[in-house]
């Protein structure tokens, strides 16, 4: 055979070979994918393992394992059956790899699902990867490695989707917040004004022959006594903790600038509501903890520390409404063992504080 003649013979072959359309092939994969999601909440095992071969490995938690779908029909079926799904919400957009032969194909997704197991909440923000491969012309999964978000990062998705629920899209939404509230407490009625941003928060109150202001900030931090006008450059840590948890409209969208270190530590009940729990350290390194509403990831308040010999204040907040599209809350109560102090905010102000009023050491209480 002559050289002429071998080459036709290659270009002949290569012509007969079938083109891969990629993208139909991705389309193919994707609709796999969605048979599974839609089994969740048809609560069917069987078309929750129709993309799967009949045997494949599952990676998780450092082990390699070889499962047989036979196997796991039962079992899956219980937790179908048990599970009331809430949300199942894809996180990113999938990734779909196919190699140049069509026979292999890769698919990575992250999900977080949300709903009640038994009687128990559950939340979980979920990735992983599946292997395909082509077998008799259909794609069949064969191995999946599977990974599961901890703590940390999960209550940094829990907090992204509050500030989503209260109608936050980006930080420029909330810039800054002045709030007026008159207060009233076991034995005398007084005002707070608190002016916050990200770096700097002002907390002035009026009770009785008191007049003071307090502000923490990035660059300067001092307390200034109106009535004796006498101005303290510095604060210790149980006046920071004072003033940072009064900045209570603030801390209902972004506590993570005023404490440090949140993790989810799972659900509790607060005011008679079922609520994610995530704890921060304040600057002392003690735990403030922090509850939202599982049904709607509504903030419903905090509890803190107020010193060393551990002194609880329970913070709730209550009667919402929306200012510029932003839910907020037009009340709030104070609990320290017996003694309640009511805040009825009076004027709620987003985004309008100007730079010198954080400085301002003559009253912005009228």
């Amino acid at each position: 055979m002559n050289k002429i003649t071998t080459i036709l013979l290659v270009f002949s072959f290569l012509s007969c070979q079938k083109s891969i359309d990629i993208e139909a092939e991705k389309q193919k994969i994707q609709s796999l994918m969605d048979l599974v999601e839609q089994a969740h909440f048809n609560k069917d095992a069987n078309q929750f393992y129709q993309p799967n071969a009949e045997e494949w490995y599952d990676v998780r938690k450092g082990n390699v394992q070889q499962i047989k779908k036979s196997d796991r029909i039962s079992g899956t079926q219980s937790y179908l059956d048990a599970m009331e799904f809430h949300e199942l919400i894809k996180r990113d957009d999938p990734v779909i790899e196919i190699s140049d032969d069509g026979s292999m194909a890769s698919y990575i997704g992250s999900v977080i699902v949300k709903g009640i197991l038994g009687s128990e909440p559950v939340y979980w923000v979920v990735s992983w990867q599946n292997v395909l491969k082509k077998i008799d012309n259909e794609w069949k999964i064969i191995s999946t490695v599977n990974t599961e978000a901890d703590a940390y990062t999960t209550a940094e998705i829990v907090l992204n989707q509050v500030r989503t629920n209260l109608g936050i899209s980006g930080n420029s939404d909330i810039v800054s917040i002045y709030t007026l509230a008159d207060c009233k407490g076991p034995k005398n009625s007084f005002k707070t004004l608190i002016l916050s941003r990200e770096t700097d928060g002002r907390m002035e109150q009026v009770y009785d022959e008191n007049h003071s202001i307090i502000k923490h900030g990035k660059n300067a931090s001092w307390h200034y006594d109106i009535h004796t006008q006498s101005l303290t450059e510095s604060l210790d840590s149980e006046m920071q903790t004072f003033v940072y948890g009064h900045e209570l409209h603030w801390l209902s969208v972004k506590p993570e600038t005023r404490y440090t270190n949140p993790i989810l530590k799972g659900f509790t009940k607060f005011q008679n509501q079922t609520a994610f729990h995530i704890e921060f350290k304040d600057n002392t390194q003690r735990p403030v903890n922090f509850y939202y509403a599982f049904d709607s990831f509504l903030p419903l308040g905090f509890d803190i520390n107020t010193n060393e010999k551990g002194d609880l204040v329970t913070v709730i907040f209550k009667d919402w409404e929306k200012i510029n599209g932003i839910s907020v809350f037009k009340q709030s109560t104070f609990i320290q063992g017996d003694d309640l102090y009511d805040y009825n905010f009076i004027d709620i102000k987003i985004n309008q504080v100007k730079d010198q009023d954080f400085e301002n050491k003559t009253s912005l209480i009228k």
